[in-house]
């Protein structure tokens, strides 16, 4: 790691290991991720999500870890499970994660034997983990990449992780 001249880095959490100050145990394959303040009234600390693109049936999901103002580790948790190879996704203006699976169960006979359910979907977390993950069904069924949602018009644009994918609006 390279970093520019008066910045420093730290490791905050390894795959398969507790985070550190936690009990929680670090997902597996990790991808997109954003970061949100807490306003929470001790400080502006702030929550790192991240996907974890994990290929084995339901251990995808996405989990986050808690700062205070101060950059220190205050918790760690899961925010959304039983999903599967959850890639980029993207924050919302209004302060939620969009957690996109890039799993194609299309031609796959197997996917809902295999998975427990469709997969492809798109889910609306709560960077707090208070709120339950909403499943967002018309944002369809298929390879999900990324998503930037345009904070005027509430317009939600999505990538398809395919070589000939598309890109949507909804």
């Amino acid at each position: 790691l390279v970093l520019p001249d008066g910045f420093t880095s730290r490791v905050i959490a390894t795959s398969d290991s507790l985070v550190a100050g936690t009990d929680y145990t670090w997902h597996v394959s990790p991808d997109g991720g954003a970061t949100f303040a807490t306003g929470d009234g001790d400080g502006d600390g702030w929550i790192y999500v991240s996907n974890s693109e994990a290929i084995r049936p339901r251990t995808g999901g996405a989990s986050a870890v808690r700062f205070d103002a101060d950059g220190n580790i205050v918790d760690a948790y899961r925010i959304l499970g039983d999903t599967t190879i959850n890639c980029a996704g993207g924050p919302t203006p209004w302060g939620t994660w969009l957690s996109c699976e890039e799993f194609d169960w299309h031609g796959n006979s197997d996917a809902t034997e295999a998975f427990g359910t469709v997969a492809g979907r798109v889910f609306e977390t709560d960077p707090t983990g208070e709120a339950e993950p909403i499943l967002h069904s018309a944002m369809g069924l298929f390879q999900h990449e990324a998503a930037a949602v345009d904070p005027v018009n509430k317009w939600v644009y999505m990538t398809e992780d395919q070589a000939d994918g598309c890109l949507y609006r909804y």
